[in-house]
């Protein structure tokens, strides 16, 4: 199995199922062994998510200590690369729904040569390898990380 990348970029979805109890500990974990890194936008979108979708602000403070692993990265930062970004996903095999919602994730993963820490699928086929929790864990664990 392939070794994930030293850093890798962190989607709403993972960061919202381990505030609400899911998978925190495998972000203390993967942090233990890799950097981990996220847009500001990915932040806004989970704690929108969080507190209006589930209703439950709550779980935003389990949330803002998951961050304490996490590096936020600014949008500015990928701005440049936003535009080329959109395209590969409006053209990702997987989706082909024309979404470029998450066109920022993609950006931040080129611009760091990370792979994306995600559940979503529209990654595939923009050159960026994509890891789910259970099998991020497992390719750490069989690197003996």
């Amino acid at each position: 199995m392939r070794v994930p990348s030293a850093t890798l970029v962190l989607d709403a979805a993972i960061l919202i199922s381990a505030a609400v109890g899911r998978s925190s500990g495998a972000i203390a974990r993967v942090a233990a062994v890799r950097s981990i890194v996220t847009t500001e936008r990915v932040v806004e979108e989970a704690t929108r998510r969080i507190a209006l979708g589930l209703g439950r602000p709550d779980f935003l403070a389990s949330m803002g200590v998951l961050l304490d692993e996490v590096g936020v990265v600014a949008m500015d930062s990928v701005a440049s690369i936003i535009r080329d970004s959109e395209s590969f996903l409006r053209d990702a095999p997987a989706s082909r729904n024309g979404s470029t919602r998450d066109a920022h994730v993609l950006a931040l993963a080129w611009d760091t040569g990370a792979d994306i820490w995600s559940t979503d699928r529209d990654f595939a086929g923009t050159g960026v390898a994509t890891w789910s929790t259970p099998n991020l864990v497992r390719a750490l664990a069989e690197a003996g990380l």
